[in-house]
């Protein structure tokens, strides 16, 4: 028999708390319920003595009776009572004066326990409230029945292996809810960790840890040293990964010996290496979360066990699961090998299937801004512009024109000989700078409304196309219609006035003109295809020419489209929709805890800056206060864009999340820093190779049908600027691959919620991948024949593979298609097929690099 320390009653001696009083009668299980901190004499006692400041039956804030003393240590007294209004146990902890005393303290108190309480988990001892008797501040928790895993190994000794494994899956658990609320326990030790009457694992104490933010100086070091970190020992810091290390010393006891299977003979050796990588001195060595622990663990599938739980995983949980092994030599080379043989054939077909391959551009844009000007100077224009603007540009006229004009096997040649071609580039000249109402200036922005202002077009080989001149504002010369001398334009657009014919003017010049001419004549190298050269001068200066050819259109001239009207409104509608959707979507997540706010928040930090690095390379600049509105103006495109990005994230990811976690277990843990992480690497590994190949497909369907009439791919042509513009055609290829992730996995979501069944969901997807890249095209039966192997492998891709994987697909796809490339490096414009080649090769160097995972390419043994 054995007595009750407290009421001195006798009890048997197996028991472990006092049927009279409720006393625990076991001083390891007094402490597993006292305060973790070491037990020292304060100097206000909360009670003389063993003598227990309340006695059984006392009612404590008009709601708690005390059943009796549970424990008592240098944080104060434990009780055990009976919560009269919620009519269930609880343990009432009393802190020490000194916290209600300092009022800093008090209020970081407070914030914590609001924080712990947040803590909701059956593994997680739960922290009810804060209450205040006899003067004394006390702490509301769950009570807990059972014993301490420290009493408990002294009890029986070793615990067996998968009892061990189990215990510790469990703790990891319940660490995993805490620190994804941002608490630290940073006190774990066996004492803290109680086993109840049924089994089940509690970690106690969680009321008085912190939040990592805000632990300095010397609470860095509050715990018990034998169990410390070594980082939190040293009072440097005190992390996720202190309490991994603490977690644990709980199984490998204060040291490590070379093996444990020395110790334990049956010991699974993944257990072994899990406990080695969680005792690493280093904390960056250690597992990240507690979850990917238990994953790490033999038989270990936090993932699995959720879903089958028909629970929504968190990210941590996604993030812990899928392999951390690396992908095996023979695999990552041969995807990186056929990756290497795609883009050498993309190397010799995509020029093959460019307008700018076909049409190739002869001269780059310095030199047609120089012809530009010697121009200007030639008519009249000597003048230095105080500021001046060019870019490439399609002629969709002219490509229309040959569409329609010339029979489907004969486009292509015709495109190639077409004099001038589809392809222009723009020149503008100001005595002003060039202040645009947009990003970046264009042909019509700003307007062209300042006396002073030129704009030339200019085929690619330097000839004159259009030329526009404002007259001045105010007419002071007495003079009146002076003879115009129109050769330097003749010239300048490679005509000879000798060969021309004098015709009416009839295309009216957009500036005012006191001399109007025009010529009929024959295009260069296709006589029978009629030009009409029209030109207007002000007071003897040239001030208008064009070359009007007869798919030239009168673009003054905007006649009323019923039908492009309303498709403009349906288009118009459905961004609304799909806005309005996302946003009720986004909140419905982020009131039921569902969304990812973390991953969120970080994603839409990354494309908020690489939208606004855009319009710093590629954006326009000017030294005047008009930069100031400029800079106002992109921030606020910045945050709508890193808003909307944010929430179109918070709707998707969750239904992702829940219905095909796998696809955004790498994705996880690239937002969660682990960019040179295994899986990550693969997943970027898979995404190239299936971009290049999505290339080499669009590439080949081209080619088949250019005999039935396609025309040829249109890349972007800004790139061609500079180097600048080359690197802001890869981000904006980037951003707009991200905008193309998030609406195809809105579109599989909306399709997979009105379908249910995941095969049905499949095929809709499919097929509405079929008609949106099919429809409207010239070929639309050969262009579905391709779409539809394509749109089978993006849903792979996208369910399969994941996010990672897609986002780098597309990317390389969308890089590819239009960055114009050529095979002929000694071409101006070679640089950018050389960045392109270096992009998309160094993306898949560095993923089989990291799905490698530091494994040999060659075996040992050959070294």
């Amino acid at each position: 028999m054995q007595s009750c320390r407290a009421c001195q009653s006798e009890l048997p001696v197996a028991s472990k708390f006092c049927l009279a009083c409720g006393s625990a009668v076991d001083a390891d299980a007094t402490i597993a319920l006292a305060a973790a901190a070491p037990a020292v004499v304060t100097r206000h006692p909360l009670s003389g003595g063993n003598r227990p400041r309340f006695a059984p039956g006392e009612m404590l804030a008009g709601r708690y009776q005390i059943i009796g003393l549970l424990g008592k240590g240098g944080m104060g007294e434990v009780y055990r009572a009976n919560d009269l209004t919620l009519d269930q146990p609880v343990a009432l902890k009393f802190l020490p004066p000194s916290v209600a005393d300092d009022p800093a303290m008090l209020a970081r108190f407070h914030g914590e326990v609001r924080v712990a309480r947040q803590v909701s988990h059956p593994n997680v001892c739960r922290v009810y409230d804060i209450g205040v008797a006899d003067g004394l501040m006390f702490l509301s928790m769950e009570y807990v029945d059972g014993e301490d895993l420290g009493c408990l190994l002294r009890r029986i000794g070793r615990l067996p292996t998968d009892k061990a494994i189990e215990i510790t899956r469990k703790l990891c658990a319940g660490l995993a809810a805490a620190h994804e609320k941002g608490v630290i326990h940073r006190d774990l030790k066996p004492a803290n960790i109680m086993l109840d009457s049924e089994g089940h694992v509690v970690i106690m104490d969680f009321g008085l840890a912190g939040v990592a933010e805000q632990m300095v100086g010397a609470e860095i070091r509050a715990g018990t040293p034998g169990y410390m970190a070594p980082e939190q020992l040293a009072g440097r810091e005190v992390t996720v990964r202190s309490d991994i290390y603490s977690l644990m010393m709980q199984l490998q006891e204060h040291s490590l010996p070379p093996s444990l299977l020395t110790v334990v003979k049956d010991l699974d050796p993944a257990v072994e290496r899990v406990i080695h990588r969680c005792l690493s001195p280093d904390p960056s060595n250690r597992p990240a979360s507690a979850l990917a622990v238990a994953a790490a663990l033999p038989g270990g599938d936090p993932l699995a066990a959720a879903l089958a739980a028909g629970e929504t995983p968190s990210p941590l949980v996604v993030a812990a699961s899928g392999s951390t092994a690396g992908t095996r030599p023979a695999v990552a080379l041969g995807i990186a090998a056929f990756i290497a043989v795609c883009m050498l054939a993309i190397l010799v077909l995509a020029p093959m299937v460019q307008y700018t391959g076909i049409a190739p551009l002869p001269l780059p844009p310095e030199v047609l801004t120089h012809k530009a000007r010697e121009y200007a100077a030639a008519f009249g224009y000597s003048h230095r512009p105080a500021d001046q603007a060019g870019e490439f540009s399609y002629d969709h006229d002219a490509l229309l024109y040959i569409e329609r004009q010339t029979p489907a096997a004969a486009r292509w040649d015709a495109i190639a000989r077409a004099r001038p071609g589809a392809v222009q580039f723009w020149y503008r000249q100001s005595p002003r700078t060039l202040e645009p109402v947009g990003r970046i200036v264009t042909e019509e922005d700003p307007p062209q409304n300042v006396s002073g202002m030129l704009h030339m077009t200019l085929a690619p080989d330097g000839r004159l196309l259009d030329f526009s001149a404002v007259p001045p504002q105010l007419d002071d010369s007495r003079t009146g219609v002076t003879s115009v001398d129109w050769n330097p334009l003749l010239s300048a657009a490679g005509f000879q006035a000798a060969n021309l014919t004098a015709a009416d003017p009839r295309w009216i010049p957009p500036v005012m003109a006191d001399a109007r001419m025009a010529w009929a004549t024959g295009m260069p190298g296709a006589p029978q295809t009629k030009l009409r050269l029209e030109a207007a001068a002000w007071h003897g200066k040239p001030v208008y020419f064009a070359v009007v050819g007869p798919w030239t259109r009168a673009a003054r001239v905007d006649a009323f489209q019923p039908s492009r009207r309303i498709m403009q409104l349906c288009e118009l509608l459905l961004a609304i929709a799909v806005l309005i959707g996302a946003a009720l979507l986004s909140r419905h997540n982020v009131k039921r805890s569902h969304g990812d706010i973390q991953g969120a928040t970080r994603l839409s930090a990354f494309a908020g800056a690489v939208f606004f690095a855009i319009w710093l390379l590629h954006g326009t600049h000017k030294p005047t206060a008009w930069e100031i509105g400029a800079l106002f103006h992109e921030i606020a495109l910045t945050l709508l864009v890193a808003a909307s990005v944010w929430v179109g994230y918070v709707a998707v990811e969750p239904f992702v999340r829940r219905h095909w976690p796998q696809a955004i277990v790498s994705w996880t843990r690239l937002l969660a820093g682990g960019w040179r992480d295994p899986l990550v690497g693969r997943d970027l590994l898979i995404g190239v190779a299936a971009g290049c190949f999505w290339t080499l497909v669009s590439a080949g369907s081209t080619l088949i049908e250019r005999h039935l009439g396609a025309m040829p791919n249109l890349p972007f042509l800004f790139p061609l600027l500079s180097t600048r513009a080359t690197l802001a055609a890869a981000l904006a290829a980037f951003a707009n691959t991200l905008i193309q992730l998030l609406v195809a996995f809105f579109v599989l979501f909306v399709v997979r919620a009105l379908l249910r069944k995941e095969w049905l969901s499949a095929a809709a997807f499919i097929l509405f991948f079929t008609v949106l890249t099919s429809a409207g095209t010239s070929t639309p039966w050969v262009d579905a024949a391709f779409a539809v192997p394509t749109g089978i492998t993006v849903y792979l891709i996208i369910t399969r593979a994941g996010f990672v994987a897609f986002l780098a697909a597309l990317y390389v796809q969308y890089f590819f298609a239009f960055l114009p490339l050529t095979s002929d490096f000694s071409s101006w414009y070679a640089g950018g097929t050389i960045f392109a080649l270096l992009i998309v090769g160094g993306l898949a160097v560095f993923g089989a690099h990291s799905a490698l995972a530091g494994r040999s390419i060659l075996k040992d043994e050959l070294l």
